[in-house]
């Protein structure tokens, strides 16, 4: 055998040759002339004991085929034959050039008299003619016919990439690759029986080829007969006296052929080596007959042919089991026809059904026809095939078959899709070429543009490609922009799955800019309303306190008043509180754009048919952004009295606070947000006291010195779900609507913040005293806090700063010192 070098170069120098001397040659090269009957033996095609083929570097001679193909590279030996790589001169495209050393000949013993002259020169001769004049999708393509020179033989074909041996002892191939491998070679036998009329002759592993589109394809043409009458080919016996290589394959010969004074045989003798031929398939490349080139073995072996398929039983499986024993009998009647044998259940799989019809996508010449079998027959089928098969079989359809119709790109976006979401990381590279078509054909194909800004978040995820992602940035602008309101949904349906893959520069500059021109889009349509706030909803994640100004804009242009647009607002507000409050500086800005349409909305009739849920959901965003408010303004009361004097500063605002309106007859909170922190130190918001005042415990500071402050972190907790109801701020023991003393409630309003367990033992070392702590706990365990503040950097173990009561005068507030003076010395 040669050895496998990486390429092979041909610099020989031509041989000297005039004009007639080369005629004369390629004359007889083509002049081919059948042999005889008599004459010719049928010699097996598989790999032969010869000596070695040198390289065509050695040769004297000229290289083979060198004034059309070019770059030769050595693949594999397949048979007789030398396969190497090639470039077609004329086009640069991929090829293979078949080499026949004339040394490996091999000629008939000279005793046979009259056959003395048949040798392996006449079989590849024959060969090649008969190939040459054969032209189906299923028998191998022979692109230049067959040269002589000096030393070798040699013709061109499509590229190959293997021969059948090695394909089936690969284990990267899937079962699903190897059913439709042999239903092409079922198609092809199909063609030479039906079509062409003729007989194979030698059905064996090397008389297959696999292309480099994986598709397995018909050769080795050295034996096939022509039909001298309907389905009645010449027979020619196999004798020992010439050797194995002049004559078929025996272990894959049908018992018709070696039965004495035999003549004709019908296309059942084909049927019988295919049968054969697939069992050695699913064997994984074992023979279900090995007579080692001796008649007596092989009849034994055929007259135990049920034995032996029940010895492979497992590796066929029941349904090919069943169909095999009626096709290796020994009965020519009983033998089905070759186009019978695609039918069997064995065969019945959808998705082999769709791989077939994909092979053969270019002889559909209707558009619609083979639109609808790409979006809808094998997009159905995708997901079932493995991903060793979309990269083997499916994606090189599609660059052979599909890479030039830009017409078809809309068809194949769904199997396209599926395959990049779903394929090992190590093959997404395969898949950009594709990718990069579809985006450059965006702009002439409108669904095509709208399927992809639906899917996009895919290319970002998965792709890392900045070609892609340019032209998906391009493609979003262009249909928002676009007069096609089609366009413009998919545009905004798109953006809430991309939003955290977009540059920020591009938000800013590009994207919410765009979104502001999109009021004529959004008028009185609440659908494309709710749309664009799922939208902006994601893109508020990526806005800061520079940009945040823009998204409340935009936020803004959808003004209906609808119950769910009111709702989907309330819940940005939430977002953006959980996310980071400290972006909601300017109180005006939220005020407008946010605080003002959700007040607007509490008092639309048509929310009364929300769930008690909702409106609770969007009255606590008001809560929130009141809160909010509240704590922008006290900052502010901060910086104009540390600018005006040197006083402490809690004290100014103590006089200038004003009290909130009861909170008697207010529904219960529902916050479904997270605790969020507004300022550096650690302040905390309002939150409902038990005698109905909207106090700021919190953010009001008192000197460390004063005992007449009481830590407390009790103040509005943002979290999913809460339950806290208007009932729960009154004592079991007073009347309906009554309002307790401002003393109890400030007392009770304690005691719930003493119950919090992320607090209890600060409050414990504030009061010095842990057996007051329980019994306070106890009580208020009976009640719950109205409403919880949106603290999110609460630290149970970190000492809160001091806090003291809202709205009191001074005389409240020497008693509440002396109470509390009055416990601590009970309790020392």
């Amino acid at each position: 055998m040669a050895s496998s070098s990486s390429s092979t170069s041909f610099m020989a120098p031509p041989p000297k040759m005039n004009k007639t001397s080369s005629m004369n040659s390629l004359r007889k090269t083509l002049g081919l002339k059948k042999p005889n009957n008599g004459e010719l033996s049928m010699v097996p095609s598989r790999p032969m004991v010869s000596p070695t083929l040198s390289s065509p570097l050695g040769g004297s001679g000229a290289a083979p085929l060198e004034k059309d193909y070019h770059s030769l590279e050595y693949r594999l030996t397949h048979g007789h034959w030398r396969i190497f790589n090639s470039k077609s001169v004329f086009g640069n495209k991929d090829a293979s050039v078949l080499v026949f050393d004339k040394k490996s000949n091999v000629k008939a013993p000279p005793k046979l008299g009259k056959s003395k002259t048949y040798s392996m020169f006449d079989l590849i001769k024959y060969e090649t003619q008969q190939l040459m004049g054969l032209i189906h999708p299923r028998i191998l393509h022979m692109e230049h016919n067959l040269e002589e020179t000096k030393d070798y033989f040699s013709f061109a074909t499509e590229q190959i990439f293997g021969n059948l041996e090695s394909i089936v002892s690969d284990d990267s191939f899937d079962r699903l690759e190897i059913k439709l491998g042999v239903l092409q070679i079922i198609d092809g036998m199909s063609y030479l029986h039906n079509s062409a009329k003729m007989l194979h002759g030698n059905l064996t592993p090397d008389a297959i080829y696999v292309t480099a589109t994986k598709t397995w394809k018909i050769g080795g043409f050295s034996f096939a007969v022509n039909a001298k009458e309907p389905n009645c080919y010449p027979c020619y016996p196999w004798t020992k006296k010439l050797p194995p290589c002049l004559q078929p394959d025996l272990d894959f010969l049908a018992p018709e052929n070696l039965t004495q004074g035999q003549t004709t045989v019908t296309s059942a003798a084909d049927v019988f080596s295919l049968g054969v031929l697939i069992c050695w398939i699913y064997a994984g490349g074992k023979r279900l007959i090995d007579a080692k080139n001796n008649l007596e073995t092989y009849h034994i072996i055929v007259g135990q042919l049920d034995a032996a398929l029940q010895c492979i039983s497992n590796e066929l499986g029941p349904n090919l089991k069943d169909s095999m024993a009626k096709v290796l009998s020994l009965d020519v009647e009983q033998r089905p026809t070759v186009q019978l044998l695609s039918l069997i259940k064995h065969f019945d799989d959808p998705c082999l059904s769709a791989l077939r019809q994909l092979d053969d996508i270019a002889q559909v010449f209707d558009p619609s026809q083979k639109s609808h079998f790409l979006s809808q027959t094998l997009n159905a089928a995708i997901p079932h095939i493995s991903e060793t098969v979309w990269f083997n079989r499916v994606l090189p359809r599609f660059n052979e078959q599909l890479l030039e119709l830009p017409e078809m790109y809309y068809s194949i976006t769904k199997p396209l899709f599926h395959i990049l979401e779903h394929c090992e990381s190590h093959n997404i590279h395969k898949m950009k070429p594709w990718i990069r078509k579809l985006m450059e054909a965006t702009t002439h194909n409108k669904l095509l543009r709208a399927f992809i800004l639906e899917n996009m978040s895919a290319l970002f995820r998965r792709l890392s490609d900045e070609f892609v992602e340019d032209k998906c940035l391009d493609v979003i602008i262009l249909s928002l922009k676009s007069e096609d309101t089609s366009l413009q949904s998919s545009a905004v349906r798109g953006l809430p799955h991309v939003a955290e893959y977009l540059p920020i520069s591009f938000i800013t500059k590009k994207l919410l800019p765009t979104i502001m021109t999109l009021p004529p889009f959004l008028y009185e349509n609440v659908p494309r309303q709710l749309d664009l706030l799922a939208a902006l909803s994601a893109l508020s994640d990526r806005c800061d306190v520079a940009n945040i100004p823009q998204l409340f804009i935009c936020i803004s242009l959808c003004n209906s008043h609808h119950p769910v647009v009111v709702h989907a607002k309330s819940r940005i507000v939430q977002r953006l509180v959980m996310r980071d409050p400290n972006r909601l500086k300017d109180a005006q800005l939220f005020c407008i754009h946010l605080l003002n349409p959700l007040v607007t909305g509490l008092a639309c009739k048509d929310l009364a048919t929300f769930t008690c849920a909702h409106f609770d959901d969007i009255l606590s965003s008001v809560r929130i952004l009141l809160d909010v408010l509240e704590q922008r303004r006290y900052e502010m009361e901060d910086r104009v009295e540390h600018k005006q004097s040197n006083h402490h500063l809690g004290l100014n605002r103590l006089g200038n606070r004003r009290v909130s309106m009861s909170s008697t007859n207010l529904p219960r909170v529902m916050i479904s947000a997270a605790r969020p922190s507004f300022s550096s130190d650690s302040r905390k918001m309002s939150f409902l006291s038990a005698d109905g005042r909207l106090e700021d415990r919190g953010s009001r500071r008192e000197s460390r010195d004063s005992r007449g402050s009481l830590e407390s972190d009790m103040s509005i907790r943002i979290g999913n779900g809460s339950d806290i109801s208007d009932d729960s701020c009154f004592s079991s023991h007073s009347a309906k609507g009554r309002r307790q003393s401002w003393l109890d409630g400030y007392g009770h309003s304690v005691s719930l913040e003493q119950n919090t367990n992320g607090f209890l033992e600060t409050t414990s070392r504030n009061l010095g005293d842990r057996n007051s702590m329980k019994q306070r706990n106890a009580r208020a365990s009976e009640r719950r806090a109205r409403t919880r503040s949106p603290n999110a950097e609460l630290d149970p173990h970190r000492e809160q700063p001091p806090a003291r009561p809202n709205s009191f005068t001074n005389l409240g507030h020497n008693i509440v010192l002396t109470y509390r003076n009055l416990l601590y010395k009970d309790h020392t």
